[in-house]
């Protein structure tokens, strides 16, 4: 997928139990306010593990591609978003893209995932 063209009219959400947990990668933390993103997106899907309930927000920015922005429900470590994404969307320019995409004002990328950051 060529990121350079990623943009809010390509990105769809889809349902959380679409996305493989098993295909996804966690990828960075994200500076997003809640009631803007489920303002501009919806409102967030409850997604379940053995570790914790999660507010989940599930993309499709292309055919094959996926990435979630999740964030524990009772006791977040921190205040952002986990984004998690498939493989072929693991690099740091991918998240800038995809914040930027996510078209919330003020949104922006506090960490990245140091493998992607080479």
């Amino acid at each position: 997928m060529d990121l350079r063209n990623l943009n809010a009219t390509e990105l769809k959400r889809i349902p959380e139990e679409d996305v493989s947990s098993r295909a996804i990668k966690w990828l960075a933390e994200v500076d997003i306010d809640r009631v803007a993103l489920e303002e501009r997106w919806g409102r967030a899907e409850t997604a379940y593990d053995s570790l914790a309930e999660w507010l989940c927000f599930a993309f499709s920015p292309a055919e094959g591609e996926a990435f979630l922005l999740l964030r524990e429900v009772e006791h977040p470590p921190t205040p952002q978003f986990g984004l998690s994404v498939t493989s072929g969307l693991f690099s740091a320019s991918a998240a800038e893209r995809i914040v930027e995409a996510l078209g919330v004002a003020g949104a922006r990328v506090t960490q990245v995932n140091a493998d992607a950051a080479s």
